[in-house]
């Protein structure tokens, strides 16, 4: 029991007659009266607040997704026949922000209500949910009553799941933006698809004379990408990427564009496969074909944390190519911080090459960005901007270092990575490098 605000204000009343009684003595029996029917009442309401009025329920998916607002549901039932008026919470959630709690209901006598909030994890990993608090005012107003109501829950939070809708579309649109002669995704010469109209800018060497004749109208044969062929998601998972960039650690924004991607590729019937590594490769998944064998490197990598250990890349690269024999596309997700590693990353992706096409993917570190540009009100401004700058130049020669031994880069903002890497991908699926 608590409680109520009006139950305080009263107090304070009662407090200001105390100290005029205290000058007037014909107050005090009065006041001793007003004390008695104060605690009275207070009693009385909370007599009648004895036993439970509410049953609860939860509703969570399963699986939620990192950094994405995921949404829960609580219903509340009303087993009384008086209306209640109150709040209610759930039990924190660990690595989560809630978004909407405490919610304040008011539930009519056996009437039932769905009180909805938002949970956005921050961290991947199993998540465990404990009990509702509920609380209410009695008849008068006087006091309130809590209620924990114990609801026991597991769901397991993974890479942004729900994205995969989003990249669908950005998928289709590639392929409209083929058709248009921006980016052509649909391959060579060799693996015939279909017949369609003719558009502005197909190839004369293209059209179907015979199909032309007989509908009277241009036609073109259209080629089919090359398919069933391996994309091997490499992602480091080392100290440089335990860095944090718009909520979320540098290896949750590779883990996101990693199987976005994935999707991608064995929805256009490509085997996609996985590799996580940091001083050593720490597990492999073998390239697989089919929406299934993108859901097994989702469950593979949703409680991956980041180590505190320095990456080994001539020893992942050396793994990899020991696993993979076929030609593949190898991206690699990684952050560098000192210039030994840029150098054996360039070293260990060289020596893919040629049998293999590495990208490397590089996050652009926001902060250092805005440090670089921030205005200089104090004198170790200036130092810090200088540092930035030398920071931002580091990282310039390693990207021109990698481009110019033949290496695949993408470097984007963390937030762009995931449509950047599937438009590449479509990119080298257009230009038949695998």
């Amino acid at each position: 029991m608590f409680p109520q605000r009006k139950t305080a204000a009263l107090a304070l009343l009662i407090a200001l007659f105390a100290a005029a009684a205290g000058a007037v003595s014909a107050l005090r029996v009065p006041l001793f009266a007003v004390d008695a029917l104060l605690v009275a009442a207070m009693v009385a309401d909370a007599l009648l607040l004895r036993g439970r009025r509410i049953a609860a329920s939860r509703e969570v998916a399963s699986i939620l997704s990192v950094g994405r607002k995921n949404a829960v549901v609580i219903t509340l039932r009303n087993d009384s026949g008086r209306v209640l008026r109150g709040v209610v919470s759930d039990d924190p959630v660990s690595n989560s922000e809630t978004t909407g709690l405490p919610a304040p209901f008011v539930l009519l006598p056996r009437a039932t209500i769905a009180v909805r909030y938002e949970l956005t994890p921050t961290r991947r990993g199993p998540r465990t949910f404990g009990a509702v608090a509920v609380r209410y005012g009695s008849p008068l107003g006087l006091m309130a009553r809590q209620e924990r109501i114990a609801l026991p829950a597991q769901s397991d939070v993974y890479p942004d799941v729900h994205a995969s809708r989003a990249l669908e579309l950005l998928r289709r649109q590639g392929r409209q933006d083929a058709r248009l002669g921006s980016l052509r995704v649909r391959g060579g010469d060799t693996e015939f698809e279909r017949l369609r109209p003719y558009q502005v800018g197909d190839e004369v060497r293209h059209i179907d004379w015979r199909s032309s004749a007989r509908r009277d109208d241009p036609t073109v044969r259209q080629f089919q990408a090359e398919s069933n062929q391996n994309v091997v998601f490499a992602i480091d998972v080392g100290r440089g990427m335990r860095g944090a960039s718009h909520g979320l650690e540098q290896v949750d924004h590779a883990l996101n564009a990693a199987l976005l991607a994935a999707d991608v590729a064995v929805r256009g019937g490509d085997k996609a496969g996985l590799l996580l590594f940091d001083d050593a490769p720490r597990k492999f998944l073998a390239p697989a074909a089919g929406r299934s064998g993108a859901r097994r490197l989702a469950r593979a990598a949703f409680d991956l944390e980041a180590s505190v250990a320095a990456t080994d890349y001539r020893a992942a690269m050396t793994f990899l190519a020991s696993q993979v024999r076929v030609r593949s596309l190898f991206i690699v997700f990684t952050n560098l911080l000192e210039p030994r590693a840029a150098h054996e990353l360039a070293a260990a992706l060289r020596s893919l090459m040629p049998r293999h096409v590495p990208l490397c993917v590089l996050m652009r570190d926001t902060d250092v960005e805005a440090l670089a540009v921030a205005p200089a009100e104090r004198a170790v401004d200036l130092y810090v901007r200088a540092a930035a700058a030398e920071a931002l130049a580091f990282r310039d020669s390693i990207l021109r270092g990698l481009k110019q031994s033949g290496v695949l880069v993408l470097d984007e903002n963390p937030r762009d990575i995931t449509p950047g890497l599937v438009k590449r991908y479509l990119e080298v699926k257009a230009r038949r490098l695998i």
